[in-house]
């Protein structure tokens, strides 16, 4: 009876020894579990910051807890099959260098898709979260079917039209009548259609720029060429010297489809 009581009292040991090795190794490894719901949205984005580059879709992911590190990244795997995506969410991976401010963990996949009809599906160990992801040209739009532990950001997200750009314009309050001055010296000398996007969704374009005392709502135009939007960029530079630098506090930039930049700052 006594080696019996021995050998139970040794195998338990062993037992809360494995236990806790074992924890103890995922933990070094740099993952922990996934708590709280993860967020997403599906839109348009670059590779790069001003890469001058057609944006392509991406899938946006991040965690409802916040950690102490925000460089915390959701780890996981994707799978497609015809037009069924699969999302397996496996973790939070810590990486050995922490960037220490408060922060959601985050990851970005990109899509390569086609118009069409698409089911993204969300794997977190026995849970699945179902959507439908509607791609067309104009837009994309996540239409949920079944959901626990997911939730979608922007149901609609408006994709930028080839050959657009966005007009912004923030000055003091006394200097407002500047953005509209300069539109009509831009529509004079360059050739442009403005364009509207719904209220409702998220536009792939910012509404407005921000930081001043006045911010224009944002207007959107197509142009005909590259040659153009580099014109508007010539026009901009011209009234930047004859005009804006006059004044302090005034800010005009484009931004166009593929994140080529022109700002009145940058011709000073």
């Amino acid at each position: 009876m006594r080696f019996l009581r021995k050998n139970l009292i040794q195998f338990f040991i062993l037992f809360v020894f494995f236990c806790f090795f074992s924890s103890c190794t995922e933990w070094s490894s740099g993952y922990v579990p996934i708590k709280g719901k993860i967020f997403f949205k599906v839109v348009e984005g670059h590779r790069e910051p001003y890469c001058d580059c057609e944006p392509e879709i991406i899938l946006s992911m991040w965690t409802e807890e916040i950690f102490g590190c925000c460089n915390f990244h959701i780890e996981s795997e994707m799978l497609r099959m015809g037009n069924n995506i699969t999302i397996n969410l496996l973790g939070i991976y810590m990486p050995s260098v922490c960037l220490t401010a408060l922060g959601p963990a985050s990851s970005s996949e990109f899509l390569d898709l086609p118009e069409g009809v698409y089911s993204l599906n969300f794997v977190h160990r026995f849970d699945l979260d179902r959507y439908d992801l509607i791609v067309s040209d104009s837009s994309l739009e996540v239409i949920r079917k079944n959901a626990r532990f997911t939730e979608p950001e922007v149901e609609v997200f408006w994709r930028y039209p080839p050959n657009s750009f966005v007009y912004f314009c923030g000055t003091l309050t006394e200097t407002s009548w500047i953005c509209q001055d300069f539109l009509n010296i831009l529509l004079s000398e360059v050739n442009l259609q403005e364009i509207y996007f719904p209220d409702f969704g998220e536009a792939c374009y910012p509404r407005s720029s921000m930081g001043h005392y006045y911010d224009m709502p944002a207007r959107y135009f197509l142009y005909e060429s590259e040659e153009d939007f580099d014109r508007a960029g010539e026009v901009l530079e011209a009234y930047t010297h004859a005009v804006i630098e006059n004044y302090s506090g005034v800010s005009l930039s484009f931004m166009n489809w593929k994140d080529k930049h022109y700002a009145s700052w940058l011709f000073d």
